[in-house]
């Protein structure tokens, strides 16, 4: 196919070929003559060198030997080996080779550029002198190089500064590329050294003992007031050897404490209901004397009442270490009530401890949420007016109480409108002397408290005590100037189950006929028994005639029971029978009538 000019151009030869061509002259004549042109072999290079490599590292390629030409791209040069810098960006490099024989070919090579690892070192800036950091170079490495004899690992550790230091880490990565962080560490002077923990009051581990002083000694010695939540912290100027932290608090001795805690310490010392160990056990031994004996249910009783002596002789807190293990809990005496550290020289952090309340052994029902789940103790006086000179008596009658263990309360009358005479035990309860409180008569102030093991019944409108005055002012009600004290004591009164409830006062007119609960209150009465199995009794209290409906649910609302009926003024008691409604648990009864809406919780066993 070479055509039929002067000159043939044949393409893409790969084979010694003899090519021929026919002439014809002017004379017509024709003769043939032929050419062979050899084939000579391509050079084949192939490019050998990292396909990888490291953002801004160097790569060397090798075209291979043989060739007697060279010519690389990106200023590769022209000999069989190029070296390419600083790379930062993936490249596809190229050499152009000649063989022997003068014939070129171009052979490539790709070499990817993997990112470097960035660490960043965290760990702190400064430190006092001779102290130490530690510095983490995060995670995510396969290595880890650091200055300083820091070691190999993920986190070094650099003791006893004490001069300013840079410090660097090398990591590698996955790929193999590494990278660098430097942290400097300033050392300035000598710190201090801190002390700190929690203490918790042991009932629930949670609520903060707030006001706690917990003292320092030993090597060096500072203090430190807890906050709410019973957090501590004690700095001190940097020291090295023994220390020991005491708390202590001495501070509201009664707070917590009322004439239910006595009962249950006499419930402890009976063997009727045993304290639970060991914390309350130590609650209970209010004169530290390693015991619980009737001297501590006494010692309880007269602060309450007002005795400074006793008062004196309890101890508001007790405290205890947090990780400490009571070999034998019924009988916790022996605990220690401070924490030892020996040889410190850095900070002492989580020195916690447990705190006690001493004479709050029924912590469970200091919540005012419990206030009401017993009957209150209700007082009543008769009233009168106050003339100068005459004697007047208070006589205190209570309510039917069926199920009463221990009450407190406190009085005020006006010292400049009566003079106190005597005090006299009645016997509708086992009341004496030894349970009025009369250490601030100057003030006008009697304080009562009264407990037992064991639950005693009231009957209705018994008389408890007199009070006997002398009336130094005239013209007033005795109901003006004789009123319960809230703010001395708080009135309290708690049935068998240690539940407690209000006491409340009552005066009433003088009608001929004695105390009349029904003619001063309209109140709805907790039923008997409760718990019950089919029958229970709901009283009530009326202080006028009117209709009166009585109704029952259970939680989800349902209506169990109803009856409506006409009562005169007084006390009233319905029987109910709920067995065939085959209820049990919690139940609610409610008394509506002209003078509102009263409810209870009542609770049915079931059958």
């Amino acid at each position: 196919s070479g055509g039929s000019s002067q000159t043939a151009t044949f393409s893409n030869i790969v084979a010694t070929t003899t090519y021929t061509v026919q002439v014809t002259g002017a004379n017509g004549c024709t003769a043939i003559a032929s050419h062979t042109v050899t084939v000579n072999a391509v050079p084949t290079p192939s490019i050998s060198g990292p396909g990888s490599v490291c953002s801004g590292g160097s790569v060397t390629l090798d075209a291979g030997a043989g060739y007697t030409a060279y010519a690389w791209s990106n200023s590769g040069g022209s000999s069989q080996t190029a070296t390419f810098s600083n790379i930062v960006a993936t490249t596809t490099y190229t050499v152009q080779v000649t063989g022997a024989n003068g014939c070129t070919v171009i052979a490539s090579h790709t070499v990817t550029v993997n990112a470097l690892p960035t660490p960043s070192i965290s760990g702190p800036g400064s430190v006092c002198s001779g102290g130490s950091v530690t510095l983490n170079a995060g995670a995510g490495y396969t290595a880890y190089a650091w200055s300083n004899s820091g070691g190999s690992g993920q986190m070094a550790n650099f003791t006893n500064l004490t001069a300013t230091t840079t410090y660097t880490v090398t990591v590698t990565n996955s790929n193999g590329c590494q990278g660098t962080d430097i942290h400097t560490v300033s050392v300035g002077g000598a710190c201090n050294i801190e002390f700190s923990g929690t203490i918790k009051w042991e009932h629930d581990g949670l609520s903060g003992v707030n006001n706690a002083t917990v003292n320092l000694s030993g090597t060096g010695t500072g203090n430190d007031l807890t906050d709410p939540a019973g957090d501590y912290m004690i700095s001190i100027p940097a020291a090295s050897g023994n220390f020991i932290l005491k708390p202590v608090k001495s501070i509201n001795k009664l707070n917590g404490v009322t004439s239910v805690d006595v009962t249950a310490i006499q419930q402890h010392i009976g063997n009727i209901s045993l304290l639970p160990a060991p914390f309350k056990r130590i609650a209970a031994d209010v004169n530290k004397s390693n015991s619980v004996t009737s001297l501590d249910a006494s010692i309880v009783n007269q602060a309450l009442l007002g005795n400074l002596s006793s008062l004196n002789q309890m101890t508001s807190w007790r405290f205890v270490p947090a990780s400490y293990s009571f070999p034998n809990p019924n009988v916790p005496w022996g605990f220690p009530e401070q924490i030892a550290l020996n040889g410190v020289n850095s900070n002492q952090t989580g020195q916690d401890f447990k705190g006690i309340k001493l004479g709050d052994v029924v912590a469970a029902f200091a919540n005012p949420a419990n206030l009401g789940a017993g009957d209150p103790l209700v007082w009543r006086v008769q009233d009168q007016v106050l003339e100068p000179g005459a004697e007047v008596v208070a006589e205190f009658h209570a309510d039917p109480l069926n199920d009463l263990t221990s009450f407190q309360f406190a009085l005020h009358y006006d010292p400049e409108q009566l003079q106190l005479v005597e005090i006299e035990p009645l016997t509708a309860l086992p009341v004496t002397l030894d349970n009025f409180g009369t250490y601030n008569l100057a003030d006008g102030e009697i304080r009562v408290v009264w407990a037992r093991p064991t639950a005693v019944l009231l009957s209705e409108a018994a008389a408890v005590f007199r009070l006997r005055f002398k009336a130094t002012g005239g013209g007033a009600q005795l109901s003006d100037v004789l009123q319960l004290d809230g703010d001395v004591l708080t009135g309290h009164v708690y049935n068998g189950a240690l539940e407690e409830s209000e006491v409340e006062l009552e005066f009433y007119e003088l009608t001929g006929a004695g105390p009349n609960p029904a003619a001063t209150s309209y109140r709805l009465l907790q039923n008997t028994p409760n718990p019950f199995d089919d029958k229970t009794s709901v009283g009530f209290v009326l202080p006028d005639a009117c209709d009166a409906t009585l109704r029952v649910f259970d939680t989800g609302g349902r209506l169990l029971y109803e009856h409506t009926s006409f009562y005169a003024a007084g006390k009233h008691a319905v029987e109910l029978d709920l067995g065939k409604e085959g209820v049990s648990g919690v139940l609610y009864y409610e008394l509506t009538t002209a003078f509102g809406v009263l409810a209870r919780k009542m609770v049915s066993a079931g059958k």
